[in-house]
């Protein structure tokens, strides 16, 4: 009582409990956003899903091969990407339970600025993995794996817009995965990919291998454009026709 603080900085997150209500309903507060800026907040913002924003770079520190390590979105998300979630390099040598950046389980909305994405830095991981029957939807950013930047598993992916790059498979496969579906489901149509924007740095989304010779992942009324860079890569940019 009487008495003052001083020289501290306090941050409160908050978000609406469904027991509250103001003097319309108890969802007044659905859609606000969830800042995070380290990657225990940012885990538990993607466990309980809703507007989760990035607007510091996230290096995760993730570095062990466990299910535990896992970063995950487990509810229904819209991911914004101010900035990028870096993941340890030589996530690439992990081979059972933690080789992805982030693992999409459940329907996402991915919308990235030019300074936002993920990149999983030397031998790193694969950048994004689609799982449960999810549908992921890229809107911008910048987004690097090891090997693969996004692969379905199973579930769907639509690209509306991004640069996409990773650091190659050695030889033969090169560039050839970049963008991925688990071969099986593919095969059998539970894995789709969906492209209608986006650069792709070394891989042609219209006419690859990643599913066999000619593997054509760009949507109807779309085209690609490819333009030769000065060391030599080729991007292909995929525009409505």
């Amino acid at each position: 009582m009487n008495k003052e603080l001083k020289d501290i900085t306090i941050t409160v997150y908050a978000t609406q409990d469904t027991v509250e209500s103001d003097s319309f309903n108890n969802t007044y507060d659905a859609n606000a956003t969830y800042p995070v800026a380290n990657v225990t907040e940012l885990k538990e913002a993607l466990t309980n899903g809703g507007v989760v924003a990035v607007t510091e770079d996230i290096q995760t520190n993730n570095i062990e091969d466990t299910a535990a390590a896992r970063i995950v979105i487990s509810q229904p998300t819209t991911l914004n990407l101010e900035k990028k979630i870096i993941t340890p390099d030589n996530m690439g040598n992990n081979t059972n339970s933690n080789f992805v950046a982030l693992y999409v389980n459940a329907d996402t909305t991915i919308n990235a600025g030019k300074d936002g994405g993920i990149d999983t830095g030397v031998n790193g991981g694969y950048g994004i993995n689609v799982n449960d029957g999810a549908t992921l939807t890229i809107n911008g950013g910048y987004y690097y794996g090891g090997g693969t930047a996004v692969q379905v598993q199973e579930g769907t992916l639509v690209i509306n817009g991004g640069t996409f790059a990773c650091e190659p498979f050695g030889d033969p496969y090169g560039y050839n995965f970049l963008i991925n579906c688990a071969d099986s489901a593919y095969k059998n149509g539970t894995a789709k990919v969906i492209i209608q924007g986006g650069t792709f740095i070394n891989f042609d989304p219209s006419n690859c291998t990643a599913e066999g010779a000619g593997t054509n992942f760009v949507a109807d009324g779309y085209k690609v454009v490819p333009q030769t860079q000065t060391n030599g890569d080729i991007w292909y940019t995929v525009v409505a026709e």
